[in-house]
């Protein structure tokens, strides 16, 4: 709804130690384009971030419906 919308580009980040949601954001579109160093602070610890993002003329991706939902 994004890009119908006008938007162009859409971008998302996730821990650098959290592999399950860079195949998320991989699964989805995003593109992975990179990490920046200690860019998240939770608490008095930092972490590094690996950013993906989304242009409006990318390919969409491959969905694939869930176990028991319509066109499954």
């Amino acid at each position: 709804w994004a890009f119908a919308d006008g938007l162009f580009r859409l971008e998302l980040g996730h821990r650098v130690a959290n592999p399950a949601s860079c195949r998320v954001a991989t699964r989805a579109g995003f593109a992975a384009e990179g990490i920046e160093r200690a860019k998240l602070r939770y608490g008095d610890e930092r972490f590094d971030v690996e950013t993906h993002a989304r242009l409006a003329t990318d390919p969409p991706p491959a969905v694939v419906p869930l176990p028991g939902s319509v066109g499954a």
